[in-house]
């Protein structure tokens, strides 16, 4: 078992390390890290229903698609991640308990009182402070978690709590309390001091295990997936399960509703419940048709249509608004 801490801070790059690993590595091994502020949102989710758009995006706050399934989760210098890369057996490759004992192990080790709930998630009480998830890649598992240190818990509550509404078939997150175990802990210790003891446990905990280094080959290739897929606005937004939402049209002295269908990242169909098709507001928003469910997409029609916008009756001024906020 290969046994490391990954001072890369980066979430594009530890995203991007993590499917490296599983796809590449050919020992057991377990990384940890600890990632910037980010949103980092399960395979089958839909990102937009999984955050708060403009608060992320006024924060500059990345969000990140993961190669496993599960819910949306916020990271910062407070919170540790670990990742498993293992071998699995055929019939029964998905097995959570195999890894979440570790983890309780571990913090009893610590003095802490930890219980696993159904969901596979680790509580102090009432209170998540470690969810997991794991995804299968031929014979190898990768299984991987969160530890809430002392992450600032108010900025993730905004960032996981979204503004609109979309519906679909996409993974929703379940939603539970938690908790920072820095003041639970028995003893004072930072950070720093708390991977460290991670890192040194797990050295025991595994016999004949090791530390390990990454290659230039290895970061090489870690930083072109990163470029290539990770920080791509397709894979983050457009990989979304179809799925539709509302929005109201503003108009000069009222607003008109308009349904939107997306598929793949692309407005597919624009339907207006109260709208004939003859309407010239109809015949003007039907171009959206196409389009990427992007801001700058949605900027640039606007911007390019103004003039017909504007004499269909549309408040220009708050238009793009209603697709975001």
């Amino acid at each position: 078992m290969l046994i490391f801490y990954r001072p890369v801070t980066d979430p594009y790059l530890n995203l991007a390390a993590e499917e490296y690993f599983v796809k590449h590595a050919v020992e057991d091994m377990c990384m940890l890290w600890v990632n910037q502020p980010s949103v980092i949102i399960g395979k089958h989710q839909n990102a937009l229903a999984e955050i708060n758009y403009p608060f992320v995006r006024a924060h500059q706050i990345p969000v990140i698609r993961r190669i496993s399934g599960g819910g949306a989760v916020y990271h910062d210098t407070g919170n540790v991640n670990f990742t498993f890369v293992q071998k699995t057996g055929k019939t029964n490759p998905v097995d959570f308990g195999r890894f979440t004992s570790v983890i309780k192990l571990f913090m009893q080790s610590l003095g802490m009182d930890i219980n696993i709930s159904k969901r596979n998630s680790l509580f102090v009480g009432d209170h998540k402070f470690s969810g997991h998830a794991e995804h299968i890649f031929h014979d190898r598992v990768l299984h991987h978690g969160t530890i809430l240190f002392n992450t600032d818990l108010q900025i993730l509550e905004q960032c996981l709590s979204p503004v609109k509404e979309y519906t679909g078939k996409a993974m929703v997150s379940v939603r539970s309390e938690v908790v920072n175990i820095a003041p639970l802990l028995p003893r004072h210790m930072d950070i720093q001091e708390f991977t460290d003891a991670f890192t040194n446990w797990l050295l025991a905990y595994y016999p004949g295990s090791s530390g390990y280094q990454l290659s230039i080959d290895e970061q090489q290739a870690i930083q072109q997936l990163s470029e290539s897929k990770y920080k791509t606005w397709q894979w983050n937004f457009g990989y979304s399960p179809a799925y539709t939402f509302r929005v109201m049209v503003p108009l000069q002295n009222a607003c008109i509703l308009m349904d939107i269908k997306v598929l793949n990242g692309k407005i597919t169909q624009l339907d207006f419940p109260s709208v004939p098709p003859d309407d010239q507001l109809y015949d003007t928003l039907q171009p959206m048709c196409g389009l990427l469910h992007k801001e700058e997409e949605i900027a640039g029609f606007i911007e390019i249509n103004r003039n017909s916008l504007e004499l269909a009756g549309v408040n220009i001024v708050y238009l793009y608004d209603a697709f975001f906020m």
